[in-house]
């Protein structure tokens, strides 16, 4: 599980990196930017979890609330962070010229993403 919260973590960081290149065509969503930091929020219950295998008990209280603080703290800032960076980076795509698509982007479900392209002519082109 805590391989999972790492690579979660590093989709959303080459997402990022891959966002901020700005391609001709690019596909955003809000929610791959928040898999940042997706590590903050699952690694204190896989440390939990790997505890009580390894001592055959429930892990102290004081463990318990710091983890949770760690959590709720991750969730938090994994939502500002999301919203912020949306501000941020839909503004600097009007900035560059790029163009909204209209419709559902190829692979995405409704209202999960939306692309951008720098020409509407490749608005209709898969990516």
């Amino acid at each position: 599980m805590w391989i999972l919260s790492l690579l979660a973590s590093y989709i959303g960081y080459i997402s990022t990196k891959e966002y901020l290149a700005f391609p001709d065509v690019m596909t955003y969503s809000t929610g791959i930017i928040s898999l940042t930091l997706s590590a903050f929020i699952m690694l204190p219950f896989c440390l939990s979890g790997i505890y009580c295998f390894l001592k055959g008990q429930r892990m102290n209280d004081k463990y318990q609330r710091a983890a949770k603080i760690i959590i709720l703290s991750g969730v938090f800032i994994s939502i500002i962070y999301g919203f912020s960076f949306k501000v941020f980076f839909v503004s600097k795509v009007n900035d560059k010229g790029y163009y909204s698509c209209t419709g559902i982007p190829t692979g995405w479900m409704p209202g999960m993403a939306t692309k951008y392209v720098i020409n509407k002519d490749l608005c209709n082109k898969n990516k």
